[in-house]
């Protein structure tokens, strides 16, 4: 596809050929947002619809995506949007498209007027309109410094507060590391949607990350919804994991060394332990992070884009019940949608 930078409407382009893929934004200020680096102003994309829109739209155009970033839904092409704005699209002032809708699910439920969907779990996904895209690495990421060497002194949680396990938030955690002379630090903060921002984190900075705790509350379905992101981080900074048990995890795991699964503080505790008496289990898996570093970079997520985006979406935008879904309004899609999904519920 020919690069065609710009933030207006996409063309009229139809899906035959090379689509224009327009990445829609539910903000006032997308000709400033376009001219973000995702590496220098990487706080900018702390929120879900940040991350998986504008950053995708970004490196995709970088990438020679023929692509354009506005707030509407564009009349034709291919249209890449936030779940987290399903509601507000649904309701604006393009309610008849022949774009193809593609929604970003994040961890929301599915957005009922798209066409198909891109979910962050693999376990999500089927073969015909939930396709899977591994979500961004962290950008602008410094790894750790190789100058630390085989000892376990500071453990580091980065991400939302509601997303640590609250056994985690006691102080009886940094106490009990404390007594073995390690550092807890919580590199966190309360999600607050839209109004989110990351003026006080350092998300991207591992360089004195001896290991990465990502550990959420508990969840009987393993988390479906979660990605696998802060072990592929963890992975590209060169920094073992101890994960809780969710399902992102476990389909990556392929040796024993690829991370530390634990449920509970008191098992966290143990696996801190072994880590200090065992310096060669922690030097494993320091080298199991460098291994599988590779099947995480902005490379690899780029040309997962580019396949569902080139390929895919074309060949599903060309099935009947995807045309006859575009003679109707969003609205009544949307309410079709629902009723499917009820329907579904009661079988």
């Amino acid at each position: 596809m020919a690069c065609r930078p710009s933030t207006a409407a996409a063309s009229t382009e139809t899906l035959a050929g090379e689509p224009h893929v327009t990445f829609v934004l539910h903000d006032s200020d997308v000709a400033s947002l376009a001219r973000l680096d995702p590496d220098r102003d990487w706080r900018e994309f702390v929120t879900g619809e940040r991350a998986w829109v504008l950053q995708t739209f970004l490196r995709l155009r970088a990438a020679g995506l023929d692509a354009s970033l506005s707030e509407r839904l564009p009349r034709a092409g291919i249209a890449v949007f936030s779940a987290s704005h399903r509601a507000k699209l649904a309701r604006g002032p393009v309610q008849r498209t022949d774009a193809f809708l593609l929604a970003t699910r994040q961890d929301r439920r599915e957005t009922l007027f798209a066409d198909a969907e891109v979910v962050q779990n693999p376990a999500q996904a089927n073969d015909a309109t939930r396709l899977h895209v591994p979500h961004w690495p962290q950008p602008g990421l410094i790894p750790r410094d190789a100058a630390r060497g085989d000892r376990l002194r500071r453990i580091e949680y980065k991400g939302f507060v509601g997303n640590l396990h609250p056994e985690f938030q006691d102080p009886a955690w940094p106490r009990f590391l404390a007594r073995h002379g390690v550092e807890w630090v919580c590199d966190g903060k309360v999600y607050r949607q839209d109004t989110t921002d990351g003026l006080q984190l350092q998300w991207n900075d591992y360089r004195d990350t001896d290991l990465v705790l990502a550990v959420r509350p508990m969840s009987a379905d393993l988390h479906l919804r979660k990605p696998a992101t802060k072990l592929c981080n963890a992975w590209l900074a060169g920094v073992p994991a101890m994960v809780g048990p969710e399902s992102a995890y476990r389909a990556l795991r392929r040796d024993a060394s690829d991370f530390i699964e634990v449920s509970t503080r008191a098992e966290a505790e143990a696996a801190v332990l072994r880590l200090l008496e065992e310096p060669g289990l922690y030097a494993r898996m320091r080298q199991r992070a460098a291994e599988r570093a590779d099947e995480c970079t902005i490379a690899r997520v780029t040309e997962r884009w580019m396949e569902v985006l080139e390929r895919e979406v074309p060949q599903l935008a060309v099935t009947a019940p995807v045309r006859r879904r575009h003679r109707l309004p969003l609205l009544v899609r949307n309410a079709a949608g629902r009723a499917q999904r009820l329907l579904r519920a009661r079988r």
